[in-house]
């Protein structure tokens, strides 16, 4: 009942969008759902529905942009209906490592810089907190992902890591100190270095497997950590990060590190645009 209620859901807002379109775009999308139906892939209705879901959007907004959908998509709605049949039907999210990436940027931002210095450990229950946090949140994403509008996903998103934030800052300060997990000069060391590599082989994995794939993006973010890591445990160096020059550089690496993100993940961002035309 609940998948039919679902549909039932999606085809009425399918039904809202077609109306926001004029009537030379509307009488183009009734024919193009019309030749959908008879491509196998979209035997599934449910499948048909989220994909017309999808298209609405995009013509929708090319339609704001004073483009036509038959100038948008590129064909008459026979010839766009054959090429959308043949295209790949893609996986489920829980089928793909792209769901990876949030994880590990999680990782990376909450997780990994609180534990730099080898002096302050790691909190397992606060851990297990903020990770439970953060997957409500990916849950609650991918919900509203599958009902609403690019306009709604995006307001949506952006309350939701709000209250992530907001959460996450009260844990800290509610949780008690327990599972107290001290990651050692020598034991540390190999830990994080094990980590890295670990991640890194996965991503040239994945790569190799998907190119333009998300997971490359976050090595930058994660070597800077693994180093700043280390320093704080080398004899040589770990004096130094515990002072105001230390405090400085970890917080230079920690910038340095999410603007590697963003860089690597813009080229990825854009080899995935040319790709896709």
């Amino acid at each position: 009942m609940a998948v039919v209620a679902r549909i039932a859901t999606i085809i009425k807002q399918n039904a809202a969008m077609r109306n926001q379109l004029n009537p030379e775009n509307q009488a183009y999308w009734d024919e193009l759902v019309e030749r959908m139906r008879e491509q196998p892939k979209y035997a599934d209705e449910n499948f048909l529905q989220r994909e017309m879901r999808a298209l609405l959007d995009e013509v929708t907004t090319a339609q704001a942009a004073g483009q036509s959908a038959e100038d948008y998509l590129g064909g008459g709605p026979a010839t766009v209906a054959i090429a959308l049949g043949k295209l790949e039907r893609p996986r489920p999210w829980w089928q793909t490592w792209d769901l990876l990436v949030p994880l590990l940027f999680f990782t990376l931002g909450t997780i990994l810089p609180g534990v730099i210095l080898p002096a302050v450990p790691l909190q397992l229950l606060l851990v297990t907190v903020q990770y439970g946090l953060f997957i409500v949140a990916m849950a609650l994403g991918l919900w509203l992902t599958h009902r609403f509008t690019a306009r709604g996903r995006l307001i949506g998103w952006l309350v939701i890591v709000v209250g992530l934030l907001a959460a996450m800052s009260l844990a800290a300060r509610l949780v008690p100190a327990r599972g107290l997990i001290y990651l050692t000069r020598v034991g540390g060391s190999v830990t994080l270095i094990v980590f890295a590599l670990v991640i890194t082989g996965l991503a040239w994995w994945q790569n190799r497997q998907h190119p333009n794939s998300w997971l490359p993006a976050i090595l930058g973010s994660l070597w800077i950590t693994t180093v700043l890591a280390l320093l704080a445990r080398f004899p040589l160096t770990s004096s130094l990060m515990v002072t105001s020059a230390g405090n400085f550089l970890i917080g230079l690496g920690t910038l340095l590190g999410d603007v590697s993100v963003l860089i690597i993940g813009w080229h990825i961002w854009q080899a995935r645009q040319k790709k896709s035309e």
